[in-house]
């Protein structure tokens, strides 16, 4: 894996030069090419072998074996997952060594609680800025993305990813930097890959993508507060989805 790639457009920095990503800022070379922070590289193994199956939340990760794959020796990679265990994915325990931190139902709703009302500034101002320049077309393509990643059977973390960047969107047009700061400090793509254990997106995709089709209805209005309001209602009845009885019976709280 290189740590060299051609930086795209506003996905990596905002214009106020805050590093949108948890891992430090993107630093380019003479050829205009960015280099990837080992920490990102490491996170993007971890979250690799999560997804393959090969680690769960509790698993020790073994420096050695992220190391030999991508290229480095142990010593840094050791340094990047102590960064890690500083942002909260990672956890140090002396007799394990590093292990991918677990996360419960009640965690998993806990970042409902902090994340909400962190995203709904984003769409509170973007819905100030929705006349300025093609903001309403591009608010209308991260919508159309969310209905068809919703179409998808079965679906899966990666409609939770398509939320992710619709949320993106909106901070971009509010200009609010540290809201994705923030949301992506959360570890909000590692939260996501457990969430689909936990709700039956099967069950709920359906009023997930009615839940965002309100969200968006209420920014193209140019209506900051209904905005937020329907942000923090659809970040309630998500946490109600993570008690369990609810995800038995999906005609509860629909």
């Amino acid at each position: 894996m290189s740590r060299n790639q051609k930086p795209s457009k506003g996905a990596e920095q905002n214009g106020a030069g805050l590093s949108a990503l948890p891992f430090g800022p993107l630093k380019q070379d003479a050829g205009g090419t960015t280099k990837t922070p080992l920490v990102r590289l490491v996170y993007q193994a971890i979250m690799a072998s999560l997804d393959a199956g090969k680690l769960q939340p509790g698993s020790r990760i073994v420096a050695s074996e992220i190391a030999s794959r991508l290229g480095f020796s142990r010593a840094p990679v050791r340094e990047a997952l102590a960064v890690l265990a500083g942002q909260g994915l990672v956890e140090l325990l002396p007799d394990r060594g590093a292990i991918l931190r677990p996360m419960s139902a009640r965690d998993l709703a806990a970042v409902y609680e902090v994340s909400a009302p962190v995203a709904a500034i984003g769409l509170r101002e973007a819905a100030l800025r929705i006349d300025r320049d093609d903001n309403v077309e591009r608010i209308l393509a991260a919508m159309s993305a969310i209905r068809v990643a919703g179409d998808e059977t079965p679906p899966s973390f990666r409609f939770f990813l398509v939320l992710n960047e619709f949320h993106y969107l909106m901070n971009a047009i509010a200009e609010k930097p540290y809201v994705d700061f923030v949301l992506r400090a959360l570890n909000i793509e590692y939260w996501n890959r457990l969430l689909t254990a936990e709700i039956n997106l099967e069950w709920h995709v359906t009023k997930y993508v009615a839940n965002y089709q309100r969200i968006t209805d209420a920014v193209l209005a140019g209506d900051a507060k209904s905005a937020e309001t329907i942000m923090l209602y659809h970040a309630e009845w998500c946490a109600f989805l993570l008690d369990g009885d609810a995800n038995e019976d999906p005609d509860r709280r629909r």
